[in-house]
């Protein structure tokens, strides 16, 4: 269960895949516009707090969130599309979707913002998930 089982291209276009998209889900023509109203900014305010550090940290925590998942289905034996998908619906659902309603839900988050962004993950992880299960 070394580094070499691996798929290491497909796990790096996993992780950009899940940024693209990312890309997509808060621009204005998808949820851009409700997550800002969810976070009670504006796009000015958006704006302004930008950083590209911001992008550097979320492409390092796709690239682990895709190497979870080729890890995992490494350790399992699983290759296919079909496999990829079941664990990443298992790992986003017990994991990322459970963890992020506990802490929306004590932060008194709108749950109109907590479904745009525990969706979002769902649907990336997925997408990682059929991106590693195709690439095996």
């Amino acid at each position: 269960m070394g580094p070499s089982t691996i798929n290491f291209p497909a796990v790096l276009a996993a992780a950009v895949a899940y940024m693209i998209l990312g890309a997509l889900w808060y621009s204005p023509a998808l949820f851009g516009n409700a997550w800002m109203r969810g976070i009670g900014k504006t796009k000015e305010q958006v704006a302004a707090d930008f950083s590209p550090l911001n992008y550097v940290w979320a492409i390092v925590t796709a690239f682990f969130a895709a190497y979870g998942i080729a890890r995992i289905m490494s350790w399992t034996g699983g290759g296919t599309i079909g496999d990829g998908i079941k664990v990443s619906l298992l790992l986003g659902i017990c994991l990322i979707a459970a963890a992020l309603w506990m802490n929306d839900k004590f932060e008194a988050r709108p749950v109109a913002l907590s479904l745009i962004n525990v969706t979002y993950h769902l649907c990336g992880l997925v997408v990682v998930g059929i991106i590693i299960g195709a690439w095996q």
